[in-house]
């Protein structure tokens, strides 16, 4: 790894006991635990210092033998969840078992240390390819990350092969979280036309959407018969807290952008291989654990399925991925970093934000 100073550049060093890639460049500085699932832990905005990655109150756990608990239930994830920005597969939501394998509450990548290869390291780009194999489930993810120079634009392209002498079926997605100080109630998502469902698992604590409704993006209809325009971000006073699964996408993109601060996180995605967008958000809401009415956060996942009842429920619905023996996906997602606007109207497949003022 070059040491240079300027222009594109990677940092490698430990955090807590976790092997640590940061990809930074003259706009943005993105921070991933290459030894703990790839998580992207930091994704900040150098020119307003803004980090649009939530962080739990807990924080993150040390690593070691008591750094991350080990298991498959719902509980396991939370109590290893600093926050941030996970991959998740081949499960979601649930523990299941699949052909003789208990797959884990959001899959096997999460706790996973993988492999790190610097493909380039220069002034005007860096890239690094990080790969794992799942220890239940015969999947190899090799996943590539790229900054440019002078570009606030995290570039993601993904392979993903079934390394087995069957079929796999199988959910996959990527789950971010943004929180304070970026979130507040100042912002806004953006995204394009779609058909929302509350159709999941188990209802949320707190949740104040007509379970089991499915209506036209963004209002939802409530509980006492008014109706919530999801695309507002409300306060922690709030004290809501809610599940909605969007699809119907024309293309795969959205931008949530703080009003107060003219800055905003934007995701373009492959809305093929990830035809759905779970959208839960914590506006202080959720007594008990494992919130406790202390978390402010929304996540905007994509993913392959829905809802979040695990793999069997997916197979049962058709949402499920299927690759056949020795077959590959390869996908491509851009985390993008904006200012200057409070809406954006699309971003592109090169990661060029359109913001609400661009158009007459």
């Amino acid at each position: 790894m070059s040491r240079h100073h300027f222009g594109a550049r990677l940092h490698d060093y430990t955090l807590l006991g976790y092997r640590t890639l940061a990809f930074e460049n003259e706009l943005i500085r993105v921070e991933v635990l290459a030894d703990k699932g790839t998580d992207i832990i930091s994704f900040l905005h150098k020119p307003s210092d803004t980090d649009f990655m939530w962080r739990r109150y807990l924080g993150l756990r040390p690593a070691g033998v008591g750094g991350h608990p080990r298991g498959v239930d719902e509980q396991v994830f939370v109590d290893g969840y600093e926050g941030g920005w996970q991959e998740c597969l081949p499960n979601g939501g649930q523990s299941v078992i699949y052909k003789g394998a208990e797959l884990p509450f959001h899959g096997e990548l999460l706790a996973s240390p993988w492999t790190v290869e610097v493909l380039e390291d220069r002034p005007d780009v860096v890239s690094v390819k990080f790969s794992v194999q799942t220890l239940r489930t015969p999947f190899r993810l090799e996943k590539t990350l790229t900054l440019r120079s002078g570009r606030a634009v995290l570039e993601i392209d993904e392979r993903l092969t079934n390394l087995a002498a069957e079929p796999m079926d199988l959910m996959w997605g990527h789950h971010p979280a943004f929180g304070p100080p970026f979130l507040d109630d100042s912002c806004r998502i953006d995204l394009p036309p779609c058909r929302a469902s509350t159709a999941r698992s188990e209802p949320w604590k707190g949740g104040d959407i007509v379970p089991s409704a499915t209506f036209d993006w963004p209002m939802a209809p409530r509980r006492d018969g008014s109706s919530r325009d999801l695309s507002a971000v409300y306060g922690p006073e709030s004290r809501i807290a809610d599940w909605v699964c969007l699809s119907g996408f024309s293309e795969g993109w959205y931008g949530i952008t703080n009003g107060r601060r003219k800055v905003g996180f934007g995701l373009r995605w492959d809305s093929v291989q990830f035809p759905n967008l779970w959208f839960w958000h914590v506006w202080g809401g959720m007594p008990g654990y494992p919130w406790y009415g202390l978390n402010y956060v929304c996540a905007l996942e994509p993913w392959s399925s829905w809802p979040d009842g695990g793999l069997l429920r997916a197979i049962d619905n058709g949402s499920a991925l299927h690759i056949a023996p020795s077959s590959t996906i390869e996908t491509r997602l851009l985390a993008v970093a904006y200012s200057g606007a409070t809406r954006i109207h699309s971003i592109s497949e090169s990661g060029e934000v359109e913001s609400a003022s661009d158009n007459p």
